[in-house]
Parts: structure tokens; C-alpha cells; sequence
């Protein structure tokens, strides 16, 4: 019953149309550990949050890091704090996990929206598994966000694996 709900939702905020030319579609993506769902006052699936945590590094060194990733709310559900709140159940979730920092790439447009729950802007360089090499991650803004330890603005984080 989650799958299918989780589709639909999926569906409702990305429209086949228009999904068949998104450009992250070249992107291979890990699958979510975990995941927050946030229902409405009738039950109804509203918002999803994919949660990721991983052993990576920070500029070589070993870190365990956690992610927040595939951030969906159904559009007639905006603006109403659904994604805020399955946001704040994810960053508990995390903190709970130990990882030093969180870690979640996004458009542009969405940066002030992270920024009131305390992620900033990472300007250093994000590192991925793409079909078995390493690579710089060019798709999106990365922010980053202290939780057990400061969270960095700058340097090389290395997932180890695939983006969320």
C-alpha cells in the first residue's frame, strides 16, 4: 500500500510529461534507507522524505553522514507545512542516527526554503559513484547541515556511493 501511495504521490508532483525531459533522469540515485510520510488530517499521503545515512569522507577523512533526499509534496498540499514538518521527523531521525552532519542537494530556488531549518550552502565539491567511477556532482545546490558535528562549507565530501 506505501509503494502504490508513494507512486501516486510521485506521479501527482511529477507529471509523466513532464518528467520524461528532466535532465536528472541521467542521474543514478541511491535508494532511501528510510523515509518520513506525512499524512493529512483524512490519511491521505501528502508529503515524502527520503533519508539516507552513509559512511563517507571529508577531505579524505572518514565521516558518517546522513541525507535527506526525493522531497515531494502534493501541490494541492503546499504551503501548508507538510514537507516542513516530515523535514523536522528526518533531521530527529538523523540526529538519533549520530551522523556529524546532513547532506542534501536541491534547484536553486529551494536554498531559502532548507535555510530556515538550518542547512547552508556547501561551496566545496560533492563527490558520487556514477556507473563505477567517481565523479564531481554537478546537478543541483548541496547544503549541508551540523548535527553531531559542525557541518562543513567548503572542501570535498565524498559520498562513497550514489547521490540522493
Amino acid at each position: 500500500m506505501e509503494i502504490e501511495e508513494t507512486r501516486a504521490l510521485t506521479v501527482a508532483v511529477y507529471p509523466p510529461e513532464e518528467w520524461v525531459n528532466w535532465h536528472g533522469h541521467q542521474v543514478e540515485w541511491s535508494k532511501p534507507q528510510w523515509s518520513v510520510r506525512v499524512r493529512d488530517h483524512g490519511g491521505q499521503l501528502v508529503s515524502y522524505i527520503g533519508v539516507y545515512v552513509c559512511e563517507a569522507t571529508l577531505d579524505g577523512n572518514p565521516v558518517r553522514i546522513g541525507g535527506i533526499g526525493g522531497v515531494k509534496t502534493h501541490p494541492d498540499a503546499r504551503g501548508r507545512g507538510f514537507a516542513g514538518r516530515g523535514l523536522r521527523k528526518a533531521m530527529e531521525f538523523l540526529t538519533e542516527q549520530q551522523v556529524a552532519f546532513g547532506q542534501l542537494v536541491c534547484e536553486p530556488h529551494l536554498i531559502s526554503y532548507y535555510t530556515r531549518f538550518g542547512w547552508q550552502e556547501f561551496s566545496g565539491q560533492l563527490l558520487v559513484r556514477q556507473r563505477g567511477d567517481t565523479v564531481a556532482f554537478t546537478f543541483g545546490r548541496v547544503m549541508t547541515r551540523s548535527f553531531w558535528s559542525a557541518a562543513p562549507i567548503s572542501g570535498v565530501i565524498d559520498l562513497c556511493g550514489q547521490p540522493w
